[in-house]
């Protein structure tokens, strides 16, 4: 994990004044929009596995690398976090690490998918980290009044979390269906997923001495738990017969959920049930106009099964090899994009997670 994010800082030379994603995918640009979009479809074939029937010959397919982070900066939040396989910091200094960021919730997240495709089979790798810097109330009250270590409050908590998924590898494939009535377009992605979670939490003479934090109880005495299992996501997309302006898409995220679930812990101390890998219905439609628009709205987690529900809506306009996006996130606001000669980059105050790489954490 700490390979994987430390090629994305070294393209991030970037002001960190926004989220940013950039790749091959439109859809960031356009608000997370894109399940039933099939311009591009090497790219958008990592949202919606039915994609994947559209694309033609051998291709070398990346979807967009997203960068989130909330309470302090990408870089530095990546110089401090020691990302590793397994765990996001070390314990020996993590009570140190909370005491710097104790003013506020920190967080930091990335996302990335990359693979090749050869006339509707697909082998990509990916995944997602989440890491969490979680200082209790006393404890911010603290840091943004006083900040004298030795005034640290007795009640003063903070915890690290961080849960990264990795896809080694996923295996998506797709066919089309023509029908008198329409196109309809199948595909199939199995996951083959590593998933990795750490805890740690300092208390107040932690947090003074700046050294050693404490493994939280479901760590079962370990620097972090690592658990594999099998996914399986579904995609569906329709075209009618005679009218190739618009497409329905139907997206089932862990149609085969992923056995990974276990007893954790909040930031209170508190257990709970953490299944992070929840079966999630994804709905969308695109309309394509002869102008070169590209209006595209989608809905999220029908039903909310994963806590993740929302609609996200896309615009994009093509001017010769330029397209102008922008959309919105019901979740996360307004996004706003660029794309040239098949490069995209978008920004936003907070980025809307790719639909296969969201977690219920």
């Amino acid at each position: 994990m700490r390979r994987i994010a430390c090629c994305l800082a070294s393209v991030l030379a970037l002001p960190m004044w926004a989220d940013l994603s950039f790749g091959g995918s439109p859809s960031a640009g356009m608000g997370g929009a894109g399940l039933a979009v099939i311009r591009r479809p090497t790219a958008q074939s990592f949202q919606n596995p039915a994609v994947i029937a559209y694309v033609q010959g051998f291709r070398f397919g990346a979807g967009n690398i997203d960068t989130t982070s909330r309470g302090a900066s990408f870089s530095r939040l990546l110089d401090d976090l020691e990302v590793r396989q397994g765990s996001a910091a070390d314990i020996a200094t993590a009570a140190g690490l909370l005491r710097k960021y104790a003013r506020e919730d920190t967080r930091l997240l990335v996302t990335g998918d990359l693979g090749i495709i050869a006339s509707g089979l697909g082998i990509s790798v990916g995944g997602i980290l989440d890491a969490r810097l979680l200082p209790n109330a006393p404890l911010q009250t603290w840091a943004r009044t006083d900040g004298n270590i030795a005034n640290i409050p007795a009640n003063a908590r903070a915890d690290v979390i961080a849960v990264g998924v990795v896809s080694l590898p996923d295996i998506t494939t797709g066919v089309r269906l023509p029908s008198p009535q329409g196109d309809l377009a199948v595909g199939v992605r199995l996951r083959n997923l590593k998933l990795y979670y750490t805890h740690y939490f300092a208390d107040q003479a932690q947090l003074q001495a700046g050294q050693n934090a404490t493994r939280a109880p479901e760590l079962q005495g370990r620097d972090y738990r690592e658990f594999s299992a099998t996914g399986v996501d579904l995609g569906f997309l329709w075209r009618p017969t005679g009218d190739q302006t618009y497409t329905l898409a139907l997206v089932v995220e862990n149609f085969v959920e992923p056995n990974i679930r276990f007893q954790a812990t909040d930031r209170n101390g508190q257990a709970f049930n953490f299944k992070p890998l929840k079966r999630t219905y994804n709905a969308g439609l695109a309309v394509e106009l002869e102008t070169g628009s590209l209006i595209a709205v989608d809905f999220i987690d029908i039903g909310n099964n994963a806590g993740k529900g929302e609609i996200r809506l896309g615009y994009e306009q093509r001017l010769g090899r330029i397209a102008l996006r922008t959309g919105y996130a019901s979740k996360t606001g307004w996004t706003a994009g660029l794309g040239i000669g098949g490069f995209n980059l978008a920004y936003s105050d907070t980025l809307p997670v790719v639909v296969s790489r969201t977690l219920n954490f």
